[in-house]
């Protein structure tokens, strides 16, 4: 057996890694919609000049009509009916209301790669008589799978290392800007909720005509009420100053009648 010999291998390994952290976000927003019709008709100039001014003073009786700028209006369960005292139009509008909603997500990516560079050593005995197998060749092919193994192991930790800082880097970053991406939703959510409501406010417009073209004559009951009762005040009224006898008013479901005694 000789004096043993040694070689020496070095090996390198290159590692890379590609990392990437997100963040979302989602922003809300609501809005209240409304869709009116309106529907305007002659009615006082219908009447004779008693029954108007009977009608209208009946309107100023009636708690259940508001009078303001000029109008008795009343609120009814979806719209209104007023009457204009300067015109003697009633005025009738059909009002839906809707709410209508959005979302919108906003996402933000940051990401790296990681790049490591890594060599390793490995030396091995070998004899020139080749005692024990322990040739050069295979000395060499010992170092180098060895030499290879550590440089990989190397390049595997410092790579893990590497990637865990960034990727907590990133995320720093990402959490300093989710003010900004929460703004972003919100902006996003109420653009996307303003353009739903445009559609919906002309959907429920639509809606509103129709209904009240189905349901006009419940527009028009309180005010044939009231007509009711101007008429009866203004045939009271014109019995009592004529002379009648025997006056009696009655009003059972829903029918008025009216009796008295006149000299021809």
């Amino acid at each position: 057996m000789c004096n043993p010999r040694r070689v020496r291998v070095r090996a390198s390994s290159r590692l890379t890694r590609m990392w990437q952290e997100e963040l979302r976000r989602t922003g809300r927003a609501s809005t209240d919609v409304a869709g009116e019709a309106t529907l305007r008709q002659a009615f006082g100039t219908l009447l004779g000049a008693a029954a108007r001014r009977a009608f209208e003073a009946a309107l100023g009786a009636d708690t259940r009509w508001t009078w303001q700028d000029g109008t008795y209006w009343m609120e009814l369960d979806g719209g209104t009916v007023a009457y204009h005292l300067d015109t003697g139009e009633i005025e009738m509008t059909a009002r839906l209301v809707d709410v209508v909603s959005a979302e919108a997500e906003v996402t933000r990516v940051v990401e790296g790669t990681v790049d490591v560079h890594t060599t390793a050593e490995r030396t091995e005995r070998y004899y020139d008589d080749n005692w024990g197998g322990l040739t050069k060749k295979v000395a060499e092919r010992t170092a180098r799978l060895e030499a290879q193994e550590r440089a990989d192991r190397k390049a595997a930790e410092q790579a893990a290392r590497q990637l865990e800082e960034d990727r907590l880097a990133g995320q720093r970053t990402l959490a300093g800007q989710r003010a900004d991406l929460d703004a972003q939703a919100r902006e996003e959510a109420e653009r996307r909720v303003a353009a739903t409501a445009e559609l919906r406010r002309e959907e429920l417009s639509r809606d509103a005509t129709d209904r009240l073209a189905d349901t006009r004559g419940e527009f028009l009951r309180p005010v044939h009420e009231v007509l009711a009762v101007a008429y009866r005040d203004a045939i009271v009224e014109y019995a009592r100053v004529h002379g009648a006898q025997a006056l009696q008013v009655d009003e059972t479901d829903g029918m008025l009648n009216i009796q008295f005694e006149m000299e021809a």
